[in-house]
């Protein structure tokens, strides 16, 4: 995996960015970029929910790259994951693995391995805090 930092001072007046990226995942762009659509737009917190409990075999990569970049922001610029929310989302188009199956009489057939290209953009916002917060939408029965 590829993480690339943007805006590493801590000022509070800018925008944080935290963008991970993991190439060359074996899987078909369209699949995966069924499952990122939904992360847009989200805390870390509610991202992580989703990616648990979506039964997609897209999850999985999403998810790993998702928490890397967390761990990142955490450990590199000392931003608390209660703080992160999902910028960007994105899914591209890797290459194309050509390979030939075996058929009949000596042929071959072509067959298309599609890989993809993930990355995910974190940014920092002070107003998000699901740690300290009281969770006023969430019922004890």
């Amino acid at each position: 995996m590829k993480f690339i930092f943007q805006n590493r001072d801590l000022d509070l007046n800018s925008t944080i960015r935290i963008r991970a990226v993991a190439k060359h995942v074996r899987m078909s762009s369209n699949k995966a970029r069924r499952v990122a659509h939904l992360l847009r737009n989200s805390t870390y917190i509610q991202a992580l929910a989703i990616l648990t409990f979506m039964d997609y075999r897209a999850c999985e990569p999403i998810f790993k790259v998702l928490v890397s970049a967390a761990e990142n922001a955490c450990s590199f610029m000392g931003i608390h994951k209660c703080y992160l929310a999902v910028l960007a989302a994105e899914v591209n188009e890797g290459p194309t693995l050509k390979r030939f199956r075996p058929r009949a009489r000596g042929r071959g057939y072509p067959i298309q391995k599609s890989t993809c290209h993930i990355s995910i953009t974190l940014f920092y916002d002070t107003s998000l805090d699901f740690c300290n917060s009281t969770h006023d939408y969430i019922t004890v029965r």
